[in-house]
């Protein structure tokens, strides 16, 4: 409830049509569902709407048909998943952003998190990069309707170095794995063929200089959440109280991007670090 408390403090949200998509419980999990969706119940207000599946879909295919489906009736989406605190201009940012690029080809997403990279912490204009995120997201049917589930030519990674280099954002996180894990049926993401279908496009997503969400869903009983030596490292975010301006040109802000490479593979080389560091001191302990 902690993420509905939040969204409801969002200038607009009493205003906007808000559905709660409650996926079916995984075998043993009946009774937290059920829990959950009385909470919600007890919550509902009138620009609410609750769908429930009988089944369990998982969370790619509970992503997939739910966005798929407002795109549908409204022609564009904004979505916060159940782990993620909004900062009060969430909504602002948002709903300017999807009504200013409306129309704009090349812009397929806007997005609500960022990496608390150093050079943007004085920074209130947003940024075009060749990204995607999953914590906190608006796209347009247009879009979304160029979202291919199939992930067609992800083979090429395993032949083409420079395509997969480049994939992975600069070689600064790998993704590729994460998408050949997916073909394999080894990991459940929406996420990451997103990513693949805007690269493939060469589409843009618009960001703000600092997170305009806090991940909560970082405990043991979370579907997805990361090793615990992961969230030890995590940064912390600095969230963005009000809503960025927008980039003078729709354009690739490439020493943006260059920053956001540059700090991820910094964050990598603490963690394998810290991996080393633990293993060493777990052998001189036995």
């Amino acid at each position: 409830m902690k993420t509905l408390d939040r969204l409801e403090r969002c200038d607009g949200f009493s205003q906007s049509p808000v559905f709660i998509f409650s996926d079916g419980p995984r075998p043993g999990a009946e009774a937290d569902v059920a829990a959950v969706r009385s909470l919600v119940a007890a919550r509902q207000t009138p620009n609410m709407t609750v769908i429930k599946s009988a089944a369990n879909l998982g969370l790619a295919n509970s992503i997939i048909a739910g966005v798929g489906r407002l795109c549908d009736r409204f022609g564009r989406v904004i979505v916060i998943e159940d782990d993620l605190l909004a900062s009060p201009a969430l909504l602002t940012w948002f709903n300017r952003a999807l009504e200013n690029y409306a129309d704009t080809a090349q812009v397929w997403q806007v997005s609500a998190h960022q990496f608390a990279v150093p050079a943007f912490r004085r920074r209130q204009s947003g940024m075009f990069l060749n990204f995607a995120t999953s914590w906190g997201w608006a796209t347009w049917k247009r879009a979304w309707d160029q979202f291919d589930a199939e992930a067609h030519g992800w083979q090429s990674l395993a032949q083409d170095a420079e395509l997969r280099a480049r994939f992975d954002f600069g070689g600064a996180y790998p993704y590729a794995d994460m998408l050949e894990r997916q073909m394999a049926g080894g990991v459940d993401s929406w996420a990451v063929r997103w990513w693949w279908s805007m690269f493939r496009a060469g589409a843009l997503g618009l960001f703000p200089p600092r997170s305009m969400v806090t991940n909560i869903g970082e405990d043991d009983t979370a579907t997805h959440a990361p090793s615990r030596l992961g969230r030890l490292l995590r940064p912390l975010h600095t969230v963005m109280d009000t809503a960025p301006t927008f980039p003078p040109t729709v354009t690739l802000d490439a020493a943006a991007q260059s920053a956001i490479q540059d700090f991820l593979r910094t964050e990598a080389r603490k963690v394998r670090w810290a991996r080393a560091a633990w293993s060493s001191l777990r052998g001189a302990a036995t």
